[in-house]
């Protein structure tokens, strides 16, 4: 009940009106009086608190043998409602909201702390894009993806991913990472980075402990997380044509080729 009554504060009831009415849910019908009792709320408050759930029809009165009783709107009716009244302001705010999109600034970034936070905002991304999807994304974020890609697909967005290990969708285009055990070693991280449409870019580094992101429209972040997701992709369409000569010039796990700061070809000694 305490989580519910949770969820009814954040859409805009007072934890008198949650807690009244998922009392009447739960015993039905009741006299203000029984609803006070079986609630907690004072009854010097509880005649308000019903006045406010009638004038949002959520309960009603119910005259019979006893003194009035209250019933409430049935839970399918009542979450019905709730959506359906979600869906009209949503499409009120986004035709409010499109005459001054225009003036938006779009040069700063948004921060992103925890995980349910980045995959909702990446697929918030995925579900919106129109022409393109560059991804560079680990098992684990992918399975929550899936669904959002597949639709992506579906609308005719291009979408080409990075994958560290072989995912389970059908993308446009994939391209495996064949080194994903040495860099988890390395990092003892994630990564992940999402551009799409070429116009908004996500990027972060998944840990065991958090998670941190960052989400922006600014040109040159979008531009420096496209250019990171196309560099590997050359890299891939290299590796899966040479790869033999590659390992046997960088090594099995192409550590010389990870390791920037040395060039045994090069180097001079």
């Amino acid at each position: 009940m305490e989580k519910a009554l949770t969820q009814l504060i954040q859409l805009g009831f007072s934890a008198y009106e949650g807690r009244a009415y998922l009392t009447l849910v739960h015993e039905n019908p009741l006299t203000a009086y029984e609803l006070a009792k079986s609630s907690g709320i004072p009854t010097s408050k509880i005649y308000e608190v019903i006045r406010k759930l009638e004038k949002r029809q959520i309960i009603q009165s119910v005259h019979g043998e006893r003194s009035k009783t209250f019933v409430p709107l049935p839970p399918d009716e009542f979450i019905a409602g709730i959506r359906a009244f979600m869906d009209e302001a949503s499409e009120a705010i986004k035709k409010e909201m499109a005459e001054v999109k225009a003036g938006m600034d779009r040069g700063y970034t948004w921060h992103i702390r925890d995980y349910e936070g980045l995959l909702h905002k990446a697929s918030r991304m995925i579900d919106t894009a129109k022409r393109t999807l560059l991804l560079s994304a680990w098992p684990q974020e992918l399975a929550f993806l899936s669904e959002s890609l597949n639709h992506a697909r579906e609308r005719g967005v291009k979408t080409a991913l990075v994958h560290y290990g072989v995912p389970d969708i059908i993308i446009h285009q994939l391209y495996v990472h064949p080194i994903e055990d040495t860099l988890y070693a390395e990092r003892d991280a994630r990564g992940f980075t999402l551009v799409a449409d070429s116009r908004e870019a996500l990027n972060g580094t998944i840990m065991r402990t958090k998670t941190e992101a960052i989400w922006s429209m600014n040109e040159g972040y979008v531009i420096m997380a496209e250019g990171y997701i196309r560099h590997d992709i050359y890299q891939m369409k290299t590796v899966m044509r040479l790869a033999p000569l590659l390992k046997k010039i960088f090594g099995e796990r192409y550590e010389k080729m990870r390791d920037v700061f040395t060039d045994d070809d090069l180097s001079m000694h």
